[in-house]
């Protein structure tokens, strides 16, 4: 059925006065068509420049000469009727029909046959010679072909939009192939060949003639706006998450809609503009964007034009498009091409587009220029930017860069109105994998259906050297042996198996004693706990956070006292009151001009509440009830700079909203200070941590006789731990069985019942360099009764309850000392950092047990004392620890 819309059906339909440029086109092509030998046509125009016009008329003036039948292939569903409309609107010698119907007609001189390319792309049908789908009143392809040659008519092929229809390109070209058409033309909105290429070769054609204009000459001839502006939003890290990208993109889409309503009517153009909004596929997509356009522009239902199919239904599209009382059209992704809307200079996209074809072709929808427009304007120059300008807006930034591709492809084409030879040529990749290349030539071919070269052409960089191509190989009888037979005979015997004597094993002792010479046996020297020194515990105390809390006293303490930074209590106000602004960054894909502004971005404040709730379920021992809490809190406290921020703004809004409003601010505050809430929690949770004893210490530590370990003499052990290079030298200085023995392991002695308990030496008892300096001043301390190195994770180790994360602190060293000469002496916690702000932080909780834990750091080449404000304080003298004594004196516990 021919549209009766052909303003927007057909960008051309209005006039039948071809442009200059289409002219000189439509005269170059036909020239070439009715040659002897007429060559593969390929015409590269941008979008709107009335591609299918030309092609339309080409036909005419070719079927003006010759008998043929024409097949006229579409990418799409939706643009079969469309070619229809177009080939009847614009060459009423022609007789168009759709191709599953024009199969059962009679053929005829200037029958143009519709379909897509898939229709016909078929590997079922090929396999059958194309003598498929058949039957009484049905004929075949094959069949319908072989009809049209027997009554002496040529056969022409037409592939529109092919840099999509070419989709199926080798398929659809063993189609064409087979076709062995007299005459094939191309159309395609981009300079790039590949899929083209590829199809020629498959319809064994081995060079095209291609036809070009350029985008400039288009806008000349005002068929394209001159300008094409994306529309993004850059977002700061605390919003990027929360902004409802989507309703921002509506609204401002439809802020510049407006916008071009009245500059068109200022301008006395009678013209109502048309946004289209395209959103992803889905069930409720059309639905939701409908309801946003109305909840928040304030769009009248009626103006609202929804194509709510999946599929594409052209005759809908087009008389939305047309419709003047319509000024929005929704459609999805899937129905997004193959429409004409001229009065449309809005596209809003909520879905990512990244593939240059298809943004080409959603550019399309609001490229072309209307009736009115050109009408009013003579010349391009005359047309005022706002109205020569095809804006896109973006919900989604990523898909910016498929449509300044797309533009730019566009660019490159430049005008080329007589034609030119373009051979094509084959090539190998290093992979092994075969491509197509075309390239301009002068030199035109005898014919374009000579055939390609069987060989391949090497790229230089595949080429391999002969030196590391392998040699062919021997041929010829057996090879001679060197021996003699039997020669080599006594080889093949066993060798006899050395018996080797088993090795004790210690889990087999029957009392200490035999465990003891087993394990200096097997190579493994004990270093025993010195329990003979002063004040040497069985056990280390260490902490763990409490079982029970009053957790609703903790949660009011953290809300009352947690320090809000002013600029996120205004970020919160300004979101909640849809006054939060960032960067709206409209750049021109033409010129590729940049300008940014600001804009107010509507903030999705459930979003908002799902990301405060998922960061207060990480908080430690916090619960729904928790939750519920914290954010009454904030909000009470936000509760009256929001009143007086509403009052200033002259908006009062309801109780109810209010209380709506600051809950929103509050998730925003807690979201921006979850850190900090997290400190706070962490620093009252340790505050009421829980003493109690480790493990107890290992009666003996192990390590392998192979490394002497060297003698300390305050160690509790005896002996400074192993370095690091130590312990990766094991695998060469111990065997593997030997190693295994290595264990922290409690050691069970025959039925005596006699326990053992021994430690391994891991990577976290090894000293640097540094902390091997102060280890050995410790010894040399008077004041020093012992010092253990206090390893990671074991269970015998001193354990701190962190006051500002979740893990625990593990201090380097275990001090035993008297504060004063003469006195009892205590043990206290020192540990050895790099960084100062790891220390500050870890210095928020004192235990009760050791007293505030002291902090060295390096500066300098030396260790220095770390400050209650977490600085650099006075240096230690390894020499003499006395400073080191007279810190640990003023936080004695």
């Amino acid at each position: 059925m021919t549209s009766m819309l052909l303003d927007v059906s057909t960008p051309q339909g209005f006039t039948l006065v071809p442009e200059v440029f289409q002219q000189g086109l439509i005269e170059g092509m036909t020239a070439k068509l009715l040659q002897t030998q007429p060559p593969p046509c390929l015409l590269r125009a941008p979008t709107g420049s009335g591609k299918t016009f030309m092609l339309t008329k080409v036909l005419g003036n070719v079927s003006n000469e010759q008998s043929v039948v024409w097949l006229w292939f579409v990418p799409f569903v939706n643009l079969v009727n469309q070619t229809l409309d177009a080939v009847i609107s614009n060459a009423g010698d022609l007789s168009p029909v759709l191709f599953s119907n024009g199969l059962n007609q009679d053929p005829g001189a200037g029958q143009v046959l519709i379909s897509t390319t898939q229709g016909v792309s078929r590997a079922a049908w090929r396999k059958l010679n194309y003598h498929a789908n058949g039957g009484e009143q049905d004929r075949t392809a094959a069949e319908f072909v072989a009809l049209a040659r027997a009554n002496n008519l040529q056969l022409g092929v037409v592939v529109d939009e092919a840099h999509i229809a070419l989709d199926h390109a080798t398929e659809f070209g063993k189609f064409v192939a087979w076709l062995n058409p007299q005459y094939l033309m191309l159309a395609t909105a981009t300079p790039k060949s590949d899929r083209i290429t590829q199809f020629l070769a498959s319809a064994q054609m081995s060079s095209f003639e291609s036809f070009n204009v350029s985008r400039e000459d288009v806008v000349k001839a005002r068929l394209n706006k001159a300008y094409i502006e994306a529309v993004v939003y850059d977002l700061r890290e605390s919003t990027a998450t929360v902004a409802d990208l989507k309703r921002t993109v509506l609204r401002q889409a439809w802020l510049r809609n407006k916008a071009i309503k009245l500059a068109l009517s200022n301008a006395g153009i009678p013209l109502s503009p048309l946004l289209l909004v395209q959103v992803e596929n889905g069930p409720d997509a059309i639905d939701q964007a409908e309801r946003d356009l109305i909840e928040l522009c304030k769009i009248p239902p009626q103006a609202i034009g929804k194509h709510s199919a999946d599929k594409p239904d052209p005759q809908l599209m087009d008389a939305i498009a047309n419709d003047t009382t319509k000024e929005v059209l929704i459609f999805k992704q899937s129905a997004g091409t193959g429409f004409d809307a001229p009065r449309a200079f809005v596209l809003a996209s909520t879905k990512t587009v990244n593939d240059s074809d298809f943004a080409m072709q959603f550019i399309g929808r609001v490229m072309r220029v209307s009736r009115q427009v050109r009408a009013s304007y003579t010349h391009y120059k005359d047309i005022p930017a706002e109205l020569n300008t095809a804006y896109v807006y973006l919900a989604n930034a990523a898909a910016q860069q498929g449509f300044q591709q797309a533009v730019q492809l566009t660019d490159a084409v430049q005008t080329q109105l007589e034609g030119q030879v373009e051979k094509m040529s084959v090539r190998t990749t290093r992979s092994g994998a075969t491509t197509y290349t075309n390239q301009p030539t002068s030199q035109p071919p005898l014919t374009p259906r000579l055939p390609l070269p069987q060989g391949t052409v090497r790229q230089p960089q595949d080429q391999e050297s002969d030196v590391n191509r392998p040699g062919p190989e021997p041929t010829g009888g057996e090879t001679s042996s060197l021996f003699l037979d039997g020669e080599l005979d006594e080889l093949d015997e066993l060798a006899p198996i050395e018996q080797k004597e088993a090795r004790p094993r210690p889990e087999s002792a029957a009392s200490r004693d035999e465990w003891e010479g087993t394990m200096k046996a097997r190579g493994i020297t004990l270093y025993p706990l010195r329990q003979d020194m002063q004040s040497v515990p069985n056990a280390l105390k260490r902490e763990r956070r409490p079982d029970a809390l009053d957790m609703e006293a903790i949660v009011r303490r953290i809300a009352i006292r947690l320090v809000l930074q002013e600029s996120h209590q205004r970020n919160a106000l300004l979101a909640v009151r849809g006054k939060l602004q960032e960067t709206e960054r409209r750049t021109e894909l033409t010129r590729r001009t940049v300008v940014d502004g600001k804009v107010s971005i509507i903030i999705d404040r459930n979003r908002i509440a799902a990301e405060a709730n998922a960061a207060m379920k990480r908080l430690p021992q916090f619960e729904e009830a928790d939750r519920r809490i914290l954010i009454e809190l904030m909000a009470s406290r936000i509760t009256p700079r929001l009143s007086e921020a509403l009052e200033d703004a002259d908006s009062m809004v309801e109780d109810k909203e209010l209380r709506r409003m600051a809950r929103t601010a509050a998730c925003w505050l807690i979201r921006a200070h979850i850190t900090q809430i997290e400190e706070a929690l962490h620093e009252e949770i340790a505050s009421q941590a829980d003493t109690l004893d480790a493990a107890p210490l290992p009666d003996m530590m192990l390590f392998p006789t192979a490394v002497a370990l060297p003698p300390s003499s305050k160690n509790l052990y005896g002996i400074l731990p192993p370095t690091k290079d130590d312990l990766l030298g094991l695998e060469q200085s111990t065997l593997l069985e030997d190693r295994e023995l290595l264990q922290d392991k409690q050691w069970r002695m025959g039925e005596s019942g006699a326990m053992v308990r021994t430690g391994r030496f891991d990577s976290t008892f090894a000293l640097n360099p540094d902390e091997l300096r102060f280890a050995q001043a410790l010894d040399r301390a008077s004041f020093v009764a012992w010092w253990f190195r206090n390893p990671d994770k074991k269970p015998y180790s001193v354990r701190l309850v962190r006051g500002e994360h979740r893990n625990f602190f593990y201090p380097d060293f275990v001090v035993c000392l008297s504060h004063v000469d003469g006195a009892d002496p205590i043990q206290r916690l020192v540990e050895t950092k790099h960084d100062l702000k790891d220390a500050s932080r870890k210095a928020r909780h004192t235990p009760e047990h050791y007293g505030k834990v002291l902090f060295l750091t390096r500066d300098g080449g030396r260790y220095c004392i770390v400050t209650e404000e977490g600085s650099v304080g006075e240096p230690l003298d390894l020499d003499d620890l006395e400073a080191l004594r007279e810190a640990l004196q003023r936080t004695a516990p």
